[in-house]
């Protein structure tokens, strides 16, 4: 059977068919892996695209699984990672196993810089759009569970923004160009989310390879 994106509807929703389709776009990956450098990856990318990173998402990388790791990339291979409020909907468990993927597969001193939804912001509007179970959220961290989370798979840790236990907010300076986070305090301008000068913000960490 030839696989192609005019499959009948119910070929489409098939196991095989599916497996055959994350083969050829994890085999599509690779070659774009072999090719680039530096390596730059982003997890759970969705629609979203930045120049010079590889997309990644669940359908070609179950960040939870090893074997898609080692099927896409060599341990040791990855310069940068970058993820954007994808953490928060695996379990903890999940979380542990994919953050010692991605320690694993990040070259020494390499960099994952990633953001999630801040379980230390309490406005009302805020805690309704992130806590479990919105949008397919598991898990609403704050800053001292999700460095104390990289901390145990090794990483070395840097907040960049979030709110501390008293709802005071915090941000020092970082560079887009070593990852792009959108909903950010530079960044993001949904009113919906308006809180004095701020609007969306985010629990935002680099994360260090030893």
């Amino acid at each position: 059977m030839i696989v192609t994106k005019y499959a009948p509807q119910a070929v489409k929703q098939s196991s095989v068919y599916k497996r055959l389709m994350k083969k050829r776009l994890q085999w599509k990956l690779r070659k774009e892996v072999n090719a680039a450098d530096p390596l730059k990856v982003m997890l759970g990318a969705g629609p979203y695209k930045f120049d010079g990173w590889l997309q990644t998402d669940k359908d070609i990388l179950d960040v939870t699984s090893p074997d898609d790791w080692s099927i896409l990339f060599e341990p040791g291979s990855i310069d940068s990672l970058l993820s954007e409020h994808m953490l928060e909907h695996l379990s903890e468990d999940e979380a542990r196993s994919a953050l010692a993927e991605c320690y694993r597969y990040l070259k020494p001193a390499g960099l994952f810089r990633l953001a999630v939804p801040d379980g230390y912001r309490r406005d009302p509007t805020y805690v309704k759009e992130v806590a479990p179970p919105a949008d397919g959220h598991k898990m609403l961290y704050n800053i001292d569970s999700l460095m104390a989370l990289l901390q145990s798979v090794g990483f070395e840790t840097t907040p960049l923004e979030y709110f501390d236990r008293e709802e005071q907010f915090h941000a020092v300076s970082w560079n887009e160009k070593e990852g792009m986070i959108l909903r950010s305090i530079r960044f993001d301008t949904q009113q919906a989310f308006q809180r004095d000068g701020l609007f969306y913000t985010s629990l935002i960490v680099d994360a260090r390879k030893h």
